[in-house]
């Protein structure tokens, strides 16, 4: 019996304001060896991004030459075009600000790429681990440097008009007017996400060591409505989509002693009673540093057997 089969696999990248990875994903959504990482801000500083990422990939391809590569997909810490072709801003990484991606990659490597929004390939990471994938309605929200938010529909990710759908960190709070790096004012992830966080603890507990804020908690009010604003925006989405799901993650979520049940609490307490609030299903999504990146082949995978 001939078990010469061909070892194919695709590569994720996860590109990050701080961090670049890239790994090679298997169809059965396993890692072929153990991921690389880079500085991102070291890598695309003053260098054309597509130029890099030829050579990077180009790299890593020459490490397995046992393996036939069958598509590239790329996640961005910004927002990506319908096409998935092109990022139209990036503000943690601007030299990708309105870069075509996609068509440049596909020329040199002969392959199908995707550009997508970081955030969805996280999201297809946490459906695939807890067997999401059948749910009619599916929200997320990953708290970091901003607040990233995912929406699953009817088997589909929602895209919008101009594939920027999901941008819940920037709805408008009403009296606030900071400015907001995505061109707007009071915008609510200005005061619910790692941002926010960092100005709280500088401005009111500097002594305190950052990671251990939250063991703090009841002690500072600031701390609570920090709380209180993730919960105002997280409800606000939930009372219009009515999930099935709700996967909670990200940096600021699996700090030390974040109080998780307390904010379930308080999104409970926004939604509208009777329902959404009493059937609400909250997940617990996951810290693995390789999710965006095994996100990515989770999601490139999909993307080929649907074509």
């Amino acid at each position: 019996m001939n078990t010469n089969f061909p070892k194919e696999y695709v590569i994720g990248i996860d590109i990050g304001g701080t961090n670049f990875r890239i790994g090679g994903i298997t169809a059965e959504n396993k890692l072929i060896a153990e991921p690389q990482k880079y500085s991102s801000q070291q890598m695309f500083g003053n260098a054309s991004p597509t130029d890099v990422l030829e050579k990077v990939i180009s790299d890593f391809i020459l490490k397995f030459p046992d393996y036939t590569l069958k598509g590239i997909c790329i996640g961005f810490p910004g927002t990506v075009d319908a096409s998935k072709e092109s990022v139209i801003s990036c503000p943690n990484l601007i030299t990708f600000t309105d870069v075509n991606i996609s068509t440049p990659l596909k020329e040199k490597f002969h392959v199908p790429v995707v550009a997508e929004h970081d955030v969805l390939l996280l999201l297809s990471y946490d459906m695939k681990v807890h067997h999401l994938e059948d749910d009619c309605c599916l929200v997320s929200f990953y708290i970091g440097t901003g607040l990233g938010n995912g929406i699953y529909i009817h088997g589909h990710f929602l895209d919008g008009k101009n594939g920027v759908a999901g941008e819940l960190g920037h709805i408008p709070v009403y009296g606030k007017n900071d400015s907001c790096p995505c061109g707007n004012n009071g915008c609510i992830e200005l005061f619910c996400a790692g941002k926010a966080l960092e100005r709280i603890h500088n401005t009111y507990f500097p002594e305190i060591t950052f990671s251990d804020i939250f063991s703090h908690y009841e002690k500072f009010p600031q701390l609570q409505e920090f709380v209180n604003f993730m919960a105002m925006a997280m409800s606000t989405e939930i009372n219009i989509l009515d999930p099935v799901h709700i996967v909670l993650a990200g940096g600021v979520i699996h700090m030390k002693d974040f109080p998780y049940e307390i904010l379930c609490q308080r999104i409970r307490d926004y939604t509208r009673k009777p329902f959404p609030s009493q059937s609400l299903e909250f997940i617990k999504g996951s810290n693995d540093p390789f999710a965006g990146i095994i996100g990515a082949g989770v999601y490139m995978w999909n993307n080929l057997k649907n074509k």
